[in-house]
């Protein structure tokens, strides 16, 4: 377990699928940066939320799913715009 000043280890793979080209600068910023590593934990677990929504039987009748995508989309304008705005490390 990681201590107080020891990052989780983080799955970065959702967010580096999403933004290709990126990998270093997102495996650095979450490194570094514990906002865009709470971000990132946040837009890796509404992926897995949405995944869960989706394989459900009644997933036509489910509101959560496209709450889950309004929530993503807005943690994927975050992240772009935390990128956008990097300085190179």
């Amino acid at each position: 377990m990681a201590g107080p000043d020891e990052p989780a280890r983080l799955d970065l793979k959702q967010v580096i699928e999403r933004f290709p080209g990126k990998g270093s600068l997102i495996r650095r910023l979450a490194l570094k940066d514990n906002v865009f590593r709470t971000i990132c934990e946040e837009y890796s677990l509404a992926r897995a939320s949405l995944s869960w929504f989706e394989a459900r039987p009644d997933a036509s009748d489910r509101p959560e799913i496209a709450d889950y995508k309004t929530v993503i989309a807005g943690l994927e304008e975050e992240i772009g715009e935390i990128l956008r705005n990097a300085r190179v490390l």
